[in-house]
């Protein structure tokens, strides 16, 4: 905890000195940021533009874990699928998020559509990858011992499977879900006429730079809070088995 305020302390010093360099209301203080945030709820449909993106954020990040799950799982169970959807992963990871973001409103037109298939496109190979090695990292003898005890399948799946490969479904959530909102509202700069990416553009069009830094001020912050109010909670109660684990038991600890 305490190396952590240090760190979010040191952030906020090197925030004042970055923005002491810049130009006057180009790179707004911190509590510049703060204030105009607080003004944001009072004079603007705060949290309609930030609903509208968190459920776009949630929709593309359900279908690129769907996809890139697949995908990953593909790739760590079967050589021909590895060989084959490695080239597909990797034209992937190189596409700006720009780019997919133009591509796809060209392609779907002005809406919903567009969205969420740019940041299906951009996240999956980042999901993909994380569950590939996951899979590969499964203990085989343990499945096939399993199998030999006549161990049911979904038990298997439960206490064998999904227990190795959790900590790799974490990393994928963490980063699907990083990605998704961060190339949500890229596109909705493009394709959207609500959210906080359409905020954003729309301030920073207007010279409204403090009011800009706002707008994703205000979603960073969400995105934090569903780190350590979702994902860390969850996480603790997922892995918490091998808190419980008496580890000197093994290998004639006292």
């Amino acid at each position: 905890m305490v190396y952590r305020a240090i760190g979010v302390g040191g952030g906020v010093v090197l925030w004042y000195l970055i923005a002491f360099t810049f130009p006057e209301n180009l790179l707004p203080y911190p509590q510049q940021v703060i204030s105009a945030a607080v003004d944001l709820f009072r004079t603007d449909r705060v949290l309609f533009h930030v609903g509208a993106t968190l459920r776009r954020t949630v929709l593309a990040f359900g279908g690129s874990f769907l996809i890139g799950g697949a995908v990953g799982v593909l790739m760590g169970t079967s050589s021909i699928g590895r060989r084959f959807l490695i080239p597909h992963v990797l034209i992937w990871f190189s596409v700006p998020a720009v780019a997919a973001a133009a591509m796809t409103t060209l392609m779907f037109g002005y809406g919903e559509l567009a969205i969420l298939a740019s940041t299906v496109v951009i996240t999956f190979p980042y999901i993909a990858v994380n569950v590939w090695k996951g899979v590969e990292s499964i203990d085989s003898e343990l499945v096939e011992m399993s199998s030999s005890y006549g161990v049911s399948t979904k038990r298997t799946l439960l206490r064998v499977i999904v227990r190795d490969t959790a900590p790799s479904l974490f990393s994928a959530s963490r980063f699907g879900l990083a990605i998704s909102w961060k190339i949500v509202t890229v596109a909705e700069m493009f394709a959207a006429d609500n959210g906080v990416g359409q905020k954003i553009i729309g301030t920073y069009e207007l010279f409204r730079f403090e009011q800009t830094w706002a707008w994703a001020f205000i979603f960073m912050f969400i995105i934090l809070l569903l780190e350590y109010c979702l994902f860390k909670p969850l996480e603790r109660r997922v892995f918490d088995y091998r808190q419980d684990a008496d580890f000197t038991q093994l290998g004639g600890g006292r």
